[in-house]
């Protein structure tokens, strides 16, 4: 039968005015709501801005925000529920505070058939109360999302990242890890990774530094493992990985920087280069805490910045708690005639601190107690 045009505009009108908004259709898609959180006689915002002030620490702008989004509750009596739940699970008023800032219709969760469900199968997959208390709070899409997602989604990171000691650790660096998508960002970028010669123990040593390396946009890794490239450390190199991890936290401006103040103290490129692909770990280091120890090390040590940059390990060390105090130790203990050997000679720095008290400390504690009690001192 032919509609006339003022039925077909009428019809349009109210799927206009009925359509979902997205997010909401979201949560009703992922989420249980409580019958007892919506129907008639529902109280009126302001009910439960005060609520939110009073009950959950939320400010009055932020209040009266989240109650817009909560009309609907009837009574104390359901979002009461939700937060007897949360606190008898280990979450603390900071926690709930947190989680309810960002997601304020879980107020609206029902604890059995959604809480109380996905707890339950946290459970099962391995995790204790204190390890779900964790990994809910650095990542509240757990709960958003249906079980079988979220199963799916901690399995695979199980079994990439080899236990759920070390999974919880990569869950509290990082927030959100398990709203991203395994299929769409996070197994491309791991393939991608995979054929730049990673093996699985190193991904999961990037993993515990820096999981965003698997998260980020996949142009914004490729882009990355091209910089890695340039600076010429081969991808079959075992320091590669670091470099890789080094350089997602240095942007480009600061390398250049970095590659400024080294050429003040005589570095070419070349010796820059050179100096990161033995030691990437100094480029975490801050232009201020760089250029104090290079000035240390060629002004008062009196090295070449040539044999610096042979050794470029010394910038990752402590110049406080070990550049200083040993120099200072090894200059006293050599006025006294002691420690002959190379008088510009890194070795000691280089050693670790057990070889260290042993070489140089434990054998002069009694001739010369001062010397090393300035050198405890120091430590």
């Amino acid at each position: 039968m032919k509609r006339s045009p003022a039925f077909s505009l009428f019809s349009k009108t109210l799927c206009f005015i009925y359509r979902p908004r997205p997010a909401d259709a979201l949560l009703s898609s992922s989420s249980s709501y409580s019958v007892a959180a919506t129907g008639s006689g529902a109280l009126q915002p302001s009910f439960m801005a005060e609520y939110l002030v009073t009950t959950c620490g939320f400010s009055p702008e932020k209040a009266t925000k989240a109650s817009n989004l909560l009309g609907g509750i009837a009574s104390r009596r359901q979002p009461d529920s939700v937060l007897g739940f949360l606190k008898s699970h280990g979450f603390d008023d900071t926690h709930v505070k947190e989680l309810l800032s960002g997601n304020p219709r879980w107020l609206l969760l029902d604890v059995e058939t959604n809480l109380a469900a996905k707890f339950r199968t946290l459970q099962e997959l391995g995790f204790s109360q204190s390890d779900i208390t964790h990994l809910v709070v650095a990542n509240p899409s757990a709960i958003n999302c249906r079980v079988p997602t979220m199963v799916h989604k901690i399995r695979f990171w199980q079994g990439l990242i080899g236990s759920n000691d070390l999974l919880i650790k990569v869950f509290k660096r990082r927030q959100w890890i398990l709203g991203y998508s395994i299929e769409k960002r996070i197994q491309p970028n791991i393939e991608m990774l995979r054929s730049c010669g990673f093996t699985d123990q190193k991904l999961r040593t990037i993993l515990r530094y820096r999981p965003t390396l698997v998260t980020q946009r996949a142009e914004t890794l490729r882009a990355l493992i091209s910089r890695a490239d340039g600076f010429g450390v081969p991808r079959t190199s075992g320091r590669f990985h670091w470099t890789l991890l080094m350089l997602s936290t240095l942007s480009v401006e600061r390398c250049n920087a970095q590659k400024k103040l080294f050429g003040a103290f005589g570095w070419s490129e070349a010796d820059f280069l050179d100096a990161l692909k033995k030691t990437p770990g100094f480029l975490t280091c801050s232009l201020k805490n760089l250029k104090m120890k290079m000035e240390f090390l060629v002004n008062e040590a009196g090295y070449a910045p040539s044999y610096i940059g042979q050794r470029p390990v010394l910038l990752t060390y402590s110049l406080e708690k070990r550049l200083i105090p040993r120099y200072q130790l090894m200059a006293a203990l050599k006025s006294r005639g002691l420690c002959a050997g190379h008088p510009k000679s890194l070795a000691y720095m280089l050693c670790p601190e057990k070889k260290f008290l042993e070489r140089y400390v434990i054998i002069y504690k009694k001739q010369f107690p001062e010397l090393i009690e300035s050198y405890s001192v120091r430590k």
